[in-house]
């Protein structure tokens, strides 16, 4: 909760007081970004904001006939940024019980006793939001307007019974409806159209691929002609036992268990290359035993549920935002000057940082510096005439965490919002889709990885044995998984290249997420930065 002291104001009600220049500017100056600064969806909190400005605001009547506000606010940041970031706000009576994660500050209005609180927290407003998605009715203020919108999975209208805010969101706030609908809130806004609502409404509406979130709605501010504020966006829920990350890090601890009670010589493990394809019946015996088939049954849906996602975006040939596309001369500069960026600023952070690191992670740190330039020259060297492959839309930030698996083990693939160090536009970006694959590949290194360092098992193996088997394990999960994506991919008609240009691409991508993969681990869990610092020698290596 945050702490502001109560005010106490001679306005005779909220919507009156909102609407005051002084209350807003005390809004602005101290109440919201001391609010800000408690919640887990304000991104910059290291960064010193030079001003909070309420940049557009829209009342909302609520069906008690409360009001409350949709604002949009604009800060401008000391170092040259602006960032925009979306709230409702509304004053309830002190008796009425709101999560302390929502009341903003303590006030008194027209003599009542109260609380300024972010209204998704109040279930009154909940449930009106909910009504006003079912509607479709549109809210104008000026020259801009809140546009309400509802999807084929509620058409039927069905009822509002009851809501409940959700804890598992950290960079948006999610409602759940009726036990059956997710309603998410974007916190941070851009001026354009979000992804997440862009794919998951065509892969849902008419891309026909069925593993991922139904659409049910959305709200959208229209600025104006040219800009367009994805504000939230409404979705079926997905029954789900969990994320496949966890899912993953338990059948690899399997592996490694099995290992251990079997007390195998890990240079008798079945050694499978780089990339290569290769189906179960390769694998021989001794080590599909170790793996389970049950392991290898869900690698094969997840490859195969992400080939038909890419498959479903590459078919729509008529709509400008989703044809695909080819290669050419802008997508590279594009591409090279992006990631030249990007690699810049992580050799700047790893010499920052390389005194924090010990062992393992402090000589791969420093093999990484020492091959700066041949790092570079690997990225430098992308030429797109060799690529006869097509550029599609892609989820962008596609891992184990973004999978829900079913009791049924099924995969369903969720967030598409890109990664979050991208701007909206470089989002969306047509890319190969083995950008993607690139991405999960990545996921089961760091799953590997994740339980070798894990003090919690005890396999009784050295650290070097665990590293050993821990590869083999990965490389035939990626070799089965690469077998089965591509497999499905040239069934329909998914047009990645053959296999050199697959090689290449996905090489490519995965040296790409590694780099990325070192700035998020120095500024978050230092002691797993040998994670991608160990991707990206055996990238160089191969």
């Amino acid at each position: 909760m945050a702490k502001t002291k109560g005010t106490s104001t001679q306005a005779t009600g909220w919507a009156d007081l909102f609407r005051q220049e002084a209350f807003q500017s005390k809004l602005m100056l101290q109440t919201l970004p001391r609010y800000m600064h408690t919640t887990r969806w304000y991104a910059a909190k290291t960064q010193q904001a030079k001003s909070y400005r309420i940049e557009q605001q829209m009342p909302f009547e609520l069906e008690n006939g409360e009001t409350a506000f949709f604002i949009t606010i604009e800060i401008n940041f000391k170092a040259g940024f602006t960032e925009y970031y979306f709230m409702t706000l509304s004053f309830v009576p002190e008796d009425i019980d709101i999560d302390l994660k929502g009341i903003v500050s303590s006030i008194t209005v027209g003599g009542v006793k109260g609380k300024v609180i972010d209204a998704l927290y109040w279930e009154e407003f909940r449930r009106s939001l909910y009504n006003q998605i079912l509607s479709q009715k549109i809210l104008t203020d000026g020259n801009t307007k809140l546009l309400f919108e509802r999807g084929k999975v509620l058409r039927s209208s069905p009822a509002y019974e009851s809501s409940r805010v959700m804890n598992f969101d950290q960079s948006n706030t999610s409602v759940e409806y009726n036990g059956k609908y997710f309603f998410k809130a974007y916190r941070r806004l851009f001026q354009d159209s979000n992804p997440d609502l862009e794919l998951t409404k065509f892969l849902s509406d008419e891309g026909a691929f069925k593993n991922c979130p139904r659409y049910g709605g959305s709200i959208s501010w229209i600025k104006n002609q040219y800009a367009t504020l994805s504000i939230g966006i409404m979705q079926e829920k997905i029954e789900n036992i969990g994320e496949a990350w966890n899912h993953t890090l338990d059948m690899i601890n399997g592996y490694f268990e099995r290992i251990s009670a079997t007390d195998m010589d890990i240079a008798d493990i079945q050694d499978i290359a780089s990339f290569d394809l290769v189906g179960p019946d390769a694998l021989k015996s001794d080590f599909r035993l170790l793996i389970g088939d049950d392991v290898i049954a869900k690698v094969e849906r997840m490859a195969l549920r992400i080939a038909e996602m890419h498959i479903a975006l590459f078919d729509n040939k008529v709509d400008l935002e989703f044809n695909p596309i080819a290669f050419n001369g802008d997508y590279t500069v594009w591409l090279k000057n992006r990631i030249i960026y990007q690699v810049n600023a992580r050799f700047i952070l790893v010499e920052e940082n390389i005194h924090k690191l010990k062992g393992m992670a402090r000589e791969y740190a420093q093999t990484f510096l020492e091959n700066r330039e041949f790092i570079t020259s690997q990225f430098l060297a992308f030429e797109e005439k060799a690529l006869n492959s097509s550029r599609i839309r892609i989820h962008g930030d596609l891992h184990l965490g973004q999978i829900l698996m079913t009791e049924d083990d099924d995969f369903y693939i969720i967030d598409y919002e890109g990664e979050p160090e991208s701007t909206i536009r470089d989002r969306k970006v047509k890319q190969t889709p083995l950008k993607d694959v690139a991405g999960m590949l990545r996921s089961f290194h760091y799953a590997v990885y994740a339980t070798i360092f894990d003090e919690n098992n005890d396999y009784g193996l050295s650290k070097e044995l665990l590293f050993e088997a821990g590869e083999k394990y990965y490389r035939a999960i990626t070799a089965i998984f690469l077998n089965k994506y591509v497999q499905t991919a040239m069934d329909g008609n998914l047009d990645i290249g053959y296999n050199s240009e697959i090689k290449y691409l996905l090489k490519y991508h995965l040296l790409e997420k590694a780099v990325y993969e070192i700035g998020y681990e120095l500024k978050a869990r230092p002691d797993w930065v040998i994670i991608p610092l160990t991707g990206i020698k055996q990238i160089l290596d191969d």
